[in-house]
């Protein structure tokens, strides 16, 4: 009888304990699962084009890229750092030091981006971002203007047209 009411005072227990935390903190676990299973990243927008009567382009974007880590997906960290060293031409012990920090390399060119996004190696995301490219260099930079290292018009047509040329991020 005693071990009986023990079992069963064990199990109410269990039972009760269960019932709280999927009634009474169900929000709490319910976060913590999509925070889990879902992740919201910004995809920023590609700023406007700049272009004369003719049609030439005076300032357009090139895709670069962002390689980053999630530190928790790292499933082999020493063929990681390996191979980003190789393909980003850093130094082994430079990328392990960034790997610590998140973000390994900014600006790195579309082809690098794409060849170390077909490696799936787990842990390593490849973020594509804009960068201001001007075909004609300092021809009429003074008008033209340029662009931060936000994407966003410091002077001339980049910033008086601001509003029009920036866009509007994603996600």
């Amino acid at each position: 009888m005693i071990v009986f009411l023990a079992a069963l005072l064990m199990i109410l227990g269990l039972i009760g304990r269960m019932v709280y935390l999927m009634v009474f903190d169900a929000e709490y676990y319910q976060k913590k699962a999509e925070d889990l299973h879902e992740r919201e990243r910004k995809i920023k927008a590609a700023r406007g084009e700049i272009i004369d009567t003719n049609g030439t382009v005076l300032a357009t974007n090139r895709t670069v890229c962002t390689i980053s880590v999630i530190h928790s997906q790292i499933k082999e960290p020493e063929v990681v750092i390996k191979k980003l060293s190789k393909c980003l031409g850093m130094e082994e012990a430079e990328v392990r030091k960034r790997v610590e920090k998140e973000r390994i390399k900014t600006n790195v060119d579309k082809e690098t981006g794409d060849k170390i996004r077909e490696m799936e190696l787990a842990g390593v995301k490849v973020d594509e971002d804009f960068k201001r490219y001007y075909p004609y260099n300092e021809l009429a930079s003074k008008v033209i203007g340029f662009t931060g290292g936000d994407n966003q018009g410091i002077i001339g047509l980049e910033v008086r047209y601001e509003d029009y040329l920036k866009g509007s991020n994603g996600r």
